[in-house]
C-alpha cells in the first residue's frame, strides 16, 4: 500500500558507522526510485529534509557498453598520435582540392 499524498508516514532507518541510511521499502517505492538513480536531500527553511529521485540516463548509462568502431586492438600513444595526423593531413588534402 502506496501512502497518500494526504496522509503523513514515518519510517526510521539507523545511519551506519559509514554514515549512510537505506532508504525504507516504501519510500523507495513512493519515490520511484531504482538502483542506480541519485537522491536528493533537500534541506528546507523549516529545517525539513525532502528526497528527491534524480532518474539515471539511459543514454549515459550505456556509455562504455559499446565496442569502438574499427580496429579494437590497443595502440601505443605514438602510434595513435601518427594515425591522427595522418587523418588531419588526409582531410586538409580533401578540403584544398
Amino acid at each position: 500500500m502506496k501512502p497518500s499524498s494526504h496522509e503523513t508516514y514515518t519510517y526510521y532507518s539507523t545511519l551506519s558507522s559509514k554514515h549512510q541510511v537505506t532508504i525504507p521499502m516504501k519510500i523507495r517505492e513512493v519515490l520511484g526510485a531504482e538502483p542506480g538513480d541519485q537522491v536528493a536531500f533537500v534541506y528546507g527553511e523549516n529545517q525539513e529534509v525532502t528526497l528527491k529521485v534524480k532518474k539515471k540516463d539511459a543514454l549515459l548509462s550505456l556509455f562504455g557498453t559499446m565496442p569502438p568502431r574499427g580496429d579494437s586492438r590497443p595502440m601505443a600513444w605514438e602510434d595513435i598520435r601518427k594515425q591522427a595526423k595522418e587523418e588531419r593531413m588526409s582531410k586538409r588534402e580533401k578540403n584544398a582540392e
